[in-house]
């Protein structure tokens, strides 16, 4: 996997539409603490589909620094927050890398299904529609 982190800052902007061509998952990140960040979200989304094909990207809404609000606070940022993923179709996760919690489930779902596209698309475009990953046996579609 590689992951490009533009920070949400305006500076990177301009590089920013290099990196997120070919993009097999696009993650939109916000400061669970800080509403108004979610509110940043929706341009950088725009501006990541505007370098892809229409459905050829997994999309996901992070929730991050969970561990900064309170249960009541998170919550309802988080019903925001889920009405926000479901108009823009995306799985929406909170996490807290302080503590740890969801990360590793987070990145494993994300490279889940960013392996999975790839192979499909690989088992696709080969004569015989057979892969091989590394010297394991061949995956036949």
């Amino acid at each position: 996997l590689h992951r490009w982190d533009t920070a949400g800052q305006e500076k990177f902007k301009c590089i920013a539409s290099a990196y997120y061509r070919g993009a097999e998952a696009i993650i939109t990140v916000f400061d669970l603490a800080d509403i108004q960040t979610l509110d940043h979200t929706k341009q950088w989304l725009e501006d990541a589909l505007r370098e892809n094909e229409p459905d050829s990207s997994f999309i996901f809404l992070v929730g991050t620094k969970k561990d900064l609000v309170s249960g009541a606070v998170c919550e309802r940022t988080e019903l925001d927050a889920i009405r926000f993923a479901q108009e823009m179709q995306a799985e929406y996760w909170s996490v807290s890398a302080k503590t740890g919690e969801n990360v590793k489930e987070f990145f494993s779902r994300v490279a889940a299904l960013a392996f999975e596209q790839s192979m499909i698309k690989e088992l696709e475009s080969t004569p015989g529609h057979r892969a091989q990953i590394g010297a394991g046996n061949l995956i036949s579609m």
